[in-house]
């Protein structure tokens, strides 16, 4: 009896170039979802605290980034 042997190819993802388009889009969705925490909770210690721990999933610099795209989804994406 002949015991057929599979071979697999590993999966790689097809972007090859920078991650910078990708991190962007993640900091611009969190800033909507700590924007709208803030809009329905008023709590300054959980967006605080929810803030601090973006610059160790991140990197250096992503809370700044993250309080800007605040601003900006404010003033540009919502009516009021």
């Amino acid at each position: 009896m002949k015991i057929l042997k599979r071979e697999f190819k590993l999966w790689y993802p097809k972007h090859r170039g920078p991650i910078e388009p990708d991190l962007t889009t993640l900091l611009m969705g969190e800033a909507r979802v700590l924007l709208t925490t803030w809009e329905a909770l008023k709590d300054r210690e959980t967006i605080t605290r929810r803030l601090k721990r973006l610059d160790k999933l991140y990197g250096e610099g992503a809370e700044q980034r993250v309080r800007d795209y605040m601003h900006q989804v404010a003033k540009d994406e919502r009516c009021g």
